[in-house]
């Protein structure tokens, strides 16, 4: 069976490949004979590759499908069935999930996939070769001979996350994204208002092994060079013992990489800062998302904003670059709030501050509270991306107007973050790092990398003291 894989982002900021078509794909060959993968990336493919692409012949069609981007799944899915008439179509992705029967509105494909995919869409190919009933694929949204859409029920998680094969990275052209992206979790065990994380994965969290994860690491560098690598986690260090056995193997073996991660820093300790360090890491991302503790159990991150100050202490003590985020919107935020998470952020041990105007997703507490207290703009989800300047909703403790003067001040003090478009300029410095990565000795390559990363920061990224 030949299948064509979909992902459509080409105007998003970064190149990274789409672990979630990898691992369909990976897991389909284990069970499936004679099948063959063409991917599409709409943010790295030439024209002539685009050409190919539409001018192939395939057994099925498959669309990942986010939200930032749904503008352009719908463009491409009009252009799948103008080139491949009679072709069948599955759309998947996490907006899927979020909005499911929905999704069949403006692109009326013939299958989604909602929830955790490997299964289901191996199960779909034995449907398409005639071995399964539509009917008794668990996971699947499908269109019945009257044209109606049918949901069946929901499937069960895979429970031994190191039985998933590794992604199948062939299937991409890996010489084209400047870092190696890795997924160790699925899942939160924590449900932040805003996060739909949770929602999407049925409230489930389960981890690979640190065995795992260095065996992933090692193919990677084998097969396709040295790139820094980013873990896609929700939060890396939910499991502490977990991390401390991953850096001790790559700290034993001696693999030496730089890598960067989403943590949590109210769950850090001195120790395992050290030791995360010592094993690679360069950078972390934290969710702060407000300096108010009220705010922050009104959001339910169960944690304290003096906690969150120590963890980035300890990652500071040890040498590791920390990026911090806010959200501005949380329930029962104000104005008055903002304003203290911009004055905790200018003053903060921090070396980089982002703010983001927040996004309700159905199936959160962030939708509920607006559904409650609130006046949302509009409710489709897709077309939060478009609006400018990016406020969705309004409350009356927290009006348009003052959300406007709250955008106003993030930006005043350069901590405002709205973007996520394609740039010349990040494209140009993420391929430069690749090839100094490439060209030179491992030790003095990352110094290089890492030099370059404290110029860019002192020169083009604004300061607390503005």
């Amino acid at each position: 069976m030949r299948i064509g894989f979909i992902f459509p982002n080409r105007d998003r900021r970064y190149k990274t490949i789409h672990l979630g078509l990898a691992y369909l794909a990976a897991y389909s060959r284990k069970l499936h004979k004679n099948l063959s993968f063409t991917v599409l990336d709409t943010r790295v493919a030439t024209a002539k590759e685009t050409r190919m692409f539409f001018s192939s012949s395939f057994d099925l069609i498959g669309i990942t499908v986010f939200s930032p981007v749904y503008y352009e799944v719908i463009e491409v899915f009009h252009r799948v069935k103008r080139s491949f008439s009679g072709v069948p179509v599955c759309l998947g992705g996490p907006y899927v999930t979020t909005i499911m029967e929905d999704i069949f509105i403006k692109t009326p494909a013939d299958y989604a996939v909602y929830g955790e995919g490997e299964i289901t869409f191996s199960e779909l190919i034995d449907h398409l070769e005639g071995r399964r009933e539509i009917t008794d694929i668990r996971g699947l949204m499908f269109r019945g001979l009257d044209g109606t859409v049918q949901t069946n029920p929901p499937r069960s998680h895979i429970q031994n996350m190191d039985d998933i094969p590794f992604p199948a990275w062939d299937i991409f052209p890996m010489d084209r994204y400047p870092l190696h992206r890795i997924v160790t979790s699925r899942g939160c065990p924590f449900s932040c208002a805003w996060c739909n994380s949770s929602s999407i994965w049925n409230w489930t969290y389960r981890v690979r092994s640190p065995e795992n994860v260095v065996e992933e690491i090692e193919l990677l560098l084998k097969n396709y060079g040295k790139k820094i690598i980013v873990f896609g986690d929700n939060s890396f260090n939910i499991h502490l013992g977990r991390v401390d056995r991953f850096c001790d193997i790559l700290i034993r073996k001696g693999i030496r990489i730089l890598w960067s991660a989403s943590i949590r820093a109210d769950m850090m300790t001195q120790e395992l800062a050290y030791k995360m360090k010592e094993s690679g890491c360069y950078n972390a991302s934290i969710g702060i998302e407000s300096a108010n503790n009220e705010i922050l159990a009104q959001m339910n991150k169960c944690t304290t904003i003096e906690k969150i100050t120590e963890g980035v202490r300890m990652m500071k003590k040890a040498g590791i670059e920390v990026m911090s985020q806010y959200v501005i919107g949380s329930p029962f935020e104000t104005l008055d709030n903002v304003k203290e998470s911009i004055e905790y952020a200018r003053n903060s041990e921090c070396d980089y501050s982002n703010f983001y105007t927040v996004l309700p997703f159905r199936g959160t507490p962030q939708w509920d509270y607006v559904e409650k207290y609130g006046t949302f703009y509009t409710r489709e989800i897709h077309d939060f991306h478009r609006i400018e300047p990016r406020i969705v909703f309004e409350t009356h403790e927290f009006p348009y107007n003052e959300r406007l003067e709250a955008i106003r001040l993030a930006i005043k003090y350069g901590f405002y973050s709205n973007k996520d478009i394609k740039s010349w300029w990040f494209d140009m410095a993420k391929g430069t790092s690749l090839k100094i990565q490439k060209m030179l000795p491992e030790s003095t390559g990352e110094k290089i990398f890492l030099l370059l990363k404290s110029i860019y920061k002192l020169r083009f990224v604004k300061k607390n003291n503005i």
